[in-house]
């Protein structure tokens, strides 16, 4: 929850503006120096500052981002306070970091090489401190600070020595006129995606609620490994790509048919995720009944399916720079998702929680749509779009009933359960590619990769 709250209160999400604002100056020197580096240097003195307020009163919040119990959580002050500390230092980091994403898309490539890097730098080194180094939970966030800090001084260094600094207090008002809106719409969505947790712990009886939470926080973590993996890269390539489309009505089109293709694409790999899921957590203790978490799964991995297609829709809002209906639509669906929890977790507790969520999100996703069609007038794929989401639910109801119904224990094995679960997986796979991917997209796909596997045969045999 602490690192949730410094992403919002750092203003995370009006990094966007420097994308959007790149494409509005000609000169490539004019767009990549003055705004990018200005606006860098605008947000710097307030990370000094809530960085430093947020260390002077870590012993105070550890309380309140932090679950205690009576039973093996450690109630040591140091230890809270240590926790609270750790990240501090690292989200300001990364939000510099994110500052230097080229919006530039020839450039995209050296920074996912970067990124690489310093994925596998953070993580060998967070192994090693938490496991032989013994560092405990302060050794889970020394590596990301590290990272992150090394990561900003190289591209800061890269960024100035290639356009030099140079402030104007001209193209920095619009920016900021168009940002206003997305710093309440960042706090509303930090309660969107970490408030459910502690409405679950409110609205269950306090001998149960850590238990409730930490098997939902469990699931939630599995049905959100798609959003993680595949919709940031997909978005941080596809706005600049979209932005530079200079001709509106070619602009449109793309934007429908792309938006189409990226829930296409969350779809797919998200059927894996539900059909899987409940293999994946028998790994974990049984004792501690994490395995229940396959219930809640479907539905959060379902909800950030929708999730995907809010987001989408927000880009024609950033193209026309009318970013207000954003703050209605999350404060909507915020109050929906306080509702809706109130009505379904003393009643279904954390899947009760789960199916708020998936509601929520569905009202964020329909809202989008609209908002976002009427703003530049784009026509999205709806027909498609909704056979995509069909898949979804098909696949998560499947899923759902095989673990509830179908034995994974008895005298043959999983493999009834398995075999179950794999046929659906394989039908609702058939129909995104048969029902929903038209002939001509699966005929240019399978030039594509015969284009890419014909490359990698030829480089092999030079």
């Amino acid at each position: 929850m602490l690192l949730g709250v410094l992403v919002q209160l750092l203003g995370f999400n009006i990094v966007g503006a420097i994308t959007r604002f790149y494409f509005d100056s000609e000169d490539p020197r004019e767009s990549r120096g003055r705004r990018r580096v200005e606006h860098d240097r605008g947000r710097c003195p307030a990370w000094t500052v809530i960085g430093a307020l947020l260390l002077v009163f870590r012993h105070e919040l550890a309380p309140i981002v932090l679950a205690r119990s009576s039973g093996n959580v450690s109630r040591r002050r140091d230890l809270d306070g240590d926790a609270a500390r750790a990240p501090d230092g690292s989200v300001p980091a990364h939000d510099a970091v994110r500052l230097h994403l080229p919006a530039d898309p020839a450039a995209l490539g050296l920074f996912a090489t970067i990124s690489l890097v310093k994925f596998t730098f953070e993580l060998g080194l967070r192994i090693y401190l938490v496991g032989p180094g013994g560092w405990g939970v302060v050794g889970f966030f020394v590596p990301v600070l590290l990272g992150e800090a090394l990561t900003t001084l190289f591209l800061t260094g890269w960024v100035l020595w290639r356009t030099r600094l140079r402030l104007s207090w001209q193209a920095l008002r619009p920016m900021l006129a168009y940002t206003l809106p997305l710093i309440p719409v960042g706090v509303l969505q930090f309660g969107l995606h970490y408030g459910d947790k502690k409405l679950l712990a409110l609205f269950t009886p306090a001998d149960e609620s850590l238990h409730q939470v930490g098997i939902y926080g469990i699931g939630y973590k599995i049905g959100f490994i798609v959003t993680a993996a595949m919709l940031g890269p997909f978005v941080q390539i596809f706005h600049p790509w979209i932005y530079g489309v200079s001709d509106p009505g070619e602009q449109r089109r793309n934007l429908a048919r792309a938006s189409t293709y990226g829930v296409v694409a969350m779809t797919f790999a998200s059927l894996f995720v539900v059909t899987f899921a409940k293999e994946a957590l028998d790994w974990l203790p049984k004792n501690k009944d994490f395995v229940l978490a396959w219930r809640v799964v479907p539905y959060i991995a379902s909800g950030y399916v929708l999730w995907a297609v809010y987001h989408l829709s927000q880009i024609p809002l950033y193209i026309a720079k009318k970013n207000g209906p954003l703050v209605w639509i999350n404060l909507l669906a915020l109050c929906s998702n306080v509702l809706l929890n109130a009505l379904l977790v003393p009643e279904y507790g954390f899947v009760g929680a789960g199916i708020a969520t998936l509601a929520t999100f569905a009202i964020l996703a329909a809202l989008g749509l609209y908002v976002g069609a009427r703003a530049t007038g784009t026509h999205f794929e709806y027909g498609r779009m909704l056979r995509t989401l069909a898949a979804m639910a098909g696949a998560s109801a499947l899923a759902l009933w095989a673990d509830a119904n179908v034995p994974s224990d008895g005298p043959d094995g999983p493999w009834a359960n398995l075999a179950v679960k794999t046929v659906g997986l394989v039908v609702f796979a058939a129909w995104l590619w048969l029902g929903v991917v038209t002939r001509d997209e699966r005929s240019e796909l399978g030039k594509w990769i015969a284009r890419k596997l014909g490359g990698t045969a030829a480089n092999g045999e030079a």
